[in-house]
């Protein structure tokens, strides 16, 4: 080879990328792709896959889903509508089984995580080989990877996102036009699709810090006029984003002071910062091993050592591989003067400091002076920012390198400074490697010593070897011992080999839904009972197939509603109304009172009282419990997998009331709670509601006649006027006809629905008629019909 020539580098098209990329996240996700396979995800399990098939049969029906009645006495979907109007969700929905659904949202997810770094990579000026090595080094970056092991679609949708964003933005800033901006406002739309509004106010906080250095870097802060254009255009694609994600984000602005998280001010600074990144966690960048996770496989066999850090327990890991990590010790020298480089090296600072939330008296200034944060909780969420920077930096050394290599070639080899180079690389990825061979030395013995058991000092080796079979690749790369194409597939499978054998801990799958959640003996028993009545998973010692601490949404799936479920964001009123709590959002403190331990003739048995009228008013006919039960109004009706209880003195979903008394909103509960409440003879009322009834007797009843998600028809006959109760949530967006004539929905008990119904015999109607979903929808569809006929513009010309 001439000394003068340098040798021809792989070109590697955008097409060839995005085709590697989709086709690597397929071989990963196969395995849930397989027949009678589900992929497992914790809170995916326990709640997700519930709501998602409810979803998926409303669709099917030809509606949209609107309210939820199946758990937390009901809510409307938009309180967590997750990733349902996600356009590749809905696209999978609708092609695909629904246990198919999640798999193709994390094949797509992952495919353009790799396709979006290649492009930011590129456009950054790296090599197009380079930018393919760095997209595989985030396509497979721990923190995303890990979060399937929960099932958080909404985290990784967002996050593996990011790099487009920064590439629309950065493309924009420098070379102007309205594509670009247009491109970034569709990447933000999707990724605000996802509702994973924590992460989405990280992606947007980086971007805006993204987009000021641009604008300074390319000297445009110099030329007012050129500088407003470019500022409009950037606001005005982050306005496109969210008007065209309106479907989520309009009738949630109206839910906000409904939720849990919307009470002025948060929740407070402890809760803010609860489930912090501790600082001694960074080792897990390269030995995940060291600090631990509570994961484990479906056979119960533990994935990493178990895990002694701060948190109760740790299911994700901030793993990015031995490619970034030697890559990043060589940049603190190669790419030191690189003004990209120091700007992903201060973003990853920054947000470092986020992410380690509570351990670092900075995030007390974030708190006060950063719009949102103190509604948030984790900070470690945003780590997912440092994980992208570091992989950036990776790209932009490796880039500093070729460069220098492709210099050499065109000068005399064997200078003084050739040599000094390449010494500098020896000894820089020599103490990577010798300090990983260290860590393994220091803790031999360290931790569990089972055969087969993960170990820490295992970890530590498992790093030192693939650093330096990466540092040998770059090695002989640089010695010119391999030709770039040989050069790129070793990297590329280095890279890959390395982040799969710990991403791989996070992927796991199930028997299909019809088997893993086919009626046991207590949905068999409970659906035998015709008439709507709710069951509540009794919490102690834990609820009834779930690990949570409010139940899991099994139930839903066989159209049994529930007290409790697995959400989030339930409506605080319900939480107040079971007895909302100061640690937790619920407490119970309604629902269970002097609770105790006794023994009775079959044993020991778990004895409680209620505050009167509160279970029985909330419809609350089965409880279903994981331990004997004594209280005066339960009576055993099975015992199987568990303990079914009938509660003889549950009121029926709708029923009429005699007397209705006038009590402030925020005292409606005190007032409940106060003496003996009967909610047979007794409901409250706000004042604002006008409820006048007549002090005489009432005789008649009321009759459910139809009970859907988004509509209820309730047949009455009343010897005089009367309220009907119903039973379910309250919400500002249900109406209600009585005989065909609008009437308004009363809040009743702090929670429920009320009618006034007059003499004889009347049809109740509520219908939910969510106006601002409507109107969110409509624009959500307008938007992304302008994108497509955007795009068939920008294809035709």
């Amino acid at each position: 080879m001439s000394a003068h020539a340098a040798p021809r580098e792989p070109h590697v098209s955008l097409g060839i990328a995005a085709a590697v990329y989709f086709a690597v996240a397929l071989l990963y996700f196969l395995p849930a792709f397989l027949p009678d396979r589900h992929i497992f995800g914790t809170d995916y399990l326990a709640g997700g896959y519930f709501f998602y098939q409810f979803i998926s049969e409303r669709l099917a029906s030809g509606e949209l889903p609107k309210w939820v009645p199946y758990v937390f006495g009901g809510l409307p979907l938009f309180a967590n509508p997750g990733s349902t109007y996600y356009p590749i969700h809905l696209l999978a929905d609708a092609l695909l089984p629904i246990s198919k659904v999640f798999p193709t949202v994390f094949w797509f997810q992952f495919g353009m995580a790799g396709l979006g770094m290649y492009l930011l990579s590129v456009e950054l000026g790296c090599r197009r080989w380079i930018a393919l090595v760095a997209g595989f080094a985030f396509q497979f970056t721990g923190i995303t990877m890990s979060w399937v092991y929960a099932g958080h679609d909404g985290r990784v949708i967002v996050a593996s996102l990011a790099p487009l964003f920064f590439f629309f933005m950065h493309r924009g800033i420098r070379a102007g036009g309205i594509a670009p901006f247009v491109g970034a406002a569709a990447t933000l739309a999707f990724a605000l699709l996802s509702f994973q509004i924590q992460n989405a106010y990280y992606l947007l906080l980086a971007a805006a810090i993204w987009a000021v250095f641009c604008l300074v870097h390319f000297g445009i802060v110099r030329r007012p006029a050129l500088l407003g254009k470019r500022v409009a255009l950037g606001l005005g694609a982050v306005a496109l984003g969210f008007v065209i994600a309106a479907v989520n984000f309009l009738p949630f602005l109206d839910y906000v002071p409904e939720s849990p998280r919307g009470e002025e001010g948060g929740r407070g600074y402890e809760y803010s910062v609860s489930y912090s990144m501790p600082p001694g966690e960074l080792v897990s960048l390269a030995v995940p091993e060291h600090v631990g996770a509570s994961v484990s496989d479906m056979q119960g066999r533990p994935l990493f050592p178990q895990y002694r850090g701060d948190n109760p327990f740790k299911l994700h890991t901030e793993y990015v591989g031995a490619f970034v990590m030697v890559l990043l010790a060589l940049g603190f020298y190669y790419s030191r003067r690189d003004r990209y480089w120091l700007f992903f090296a201060g973003l990853s600072l920054f947000f470092l400091t986020i992410a380690f939330g509570g351990h670092t008296p900075l995030y007390r200034l974030y708190y006060a002076i950063l719009p949102g944060t103190q509604r948030f909780r984790a900070p470690s969420l945003s780590f997912f920012v440092v994980s992208f920077s570091l992989v950036a930096m990776a790209a932009l050394t490796l880039e500093r390198i070729a460069t220098l290599r492709a210099e050499r070639l065109l000068q005399r080899s064997g200078t003084k400074g050739e040599a000094a180079e390449l010494d500098r690389f020896v000894w820089i990825v020599g103490a990577v490697i010798a300090l990983a061979l260290l860590g393994a030395l220091l803790t031999a013995g360290a931790g569990p010593t089972q055969p087969g058991t993960p170990t820490i000092a295992g970890g530590w080796m498992r790093f030192a070897i693939f650093a330096g079979l990466l540092s040998g690749v770059l090695w002989l790369w640089l010695r010119d011992r391999l030709t770039f194409p040989v050069v790129l597939i070793l990297l590329a499978l280095v890279t890959l080999g390395d982040l799969w054998v710990i991403s791989r801990r996070f992927l796991h799958t199930v028997p299909p839904p019809e088997e893993m959640f086919a009626p046991d003996d207590v949905i068999s028993f409970l659906q035998r009972d015709p008439e709507p009545f709710r069951v509540w998973a009794f919490p102690f010692p834990q609820p009834w197939r779930s690990a949570g601490a409010y139940g899991g949404n099994y139930p839903m799936l066989h159209r049994i509603e529930q007290v409790g479920g697995e959400h989030g964001n339930q409506l605080q009123r319900w939480n107040e109304y079971l007895g909302a709590g100061t640690a937790t959002y619920i407490d119970w403190h309604n629902f269970v009172v002097d609770a105790g331990i006794v023994d009775t003739a079959d044993g020991q048995a778990i004895a409680f009282n209620t505050v009167p009228g509160f279970l029985e008013a909330a419809n609350v006919r089965y409880i279903v419990s994981m331990a004997p039960l004594v209280h005066p109004a339960l009576r055993e009706v099975h015992r199987g997998s568990a303990l079914v209880y009938e509660h003889t003195q549950a009121l029926p979903r709708v029923y009429l009331v005699p007397t209705a008394v006038s009590v402030p909103e925020g005292r409606m509960v005190e007032a409940m709670r106060s003496g003996s409440w009967d909610p047979r003879s007794t409901a409250f009322v706000p004042p604002s509601a006008e409820v006048q009834l007549p002090n005489t007797p009432l005789e008649g009843g009321a009759e459910l006649v139809e009970h859907t998600p988004d509509r209820v028809v309730v047949r009455t006959r009343a010897s005089r006027p009367a309220l009907l109760v119903l039973a379910d949530n309250y919400y500002q967006d249900w109406t209600a006809t009585v005989n065909e004539q609008d009437v308004p929905v009363v809040l009743t008990n702090h929670t429920f629905r009320g009618v006034m119904v007059p003499e004889g015999e009347s049809v109740v109607t509520f219908r939910f008629q969510p106006r601002d979903f409507y109107i969110g929808f409509a624009i959500y569809v307008a938007g992304f019909a302008f994108l497509a006929l955007y795009g068939l513009f920008l294809l035709v010309m």
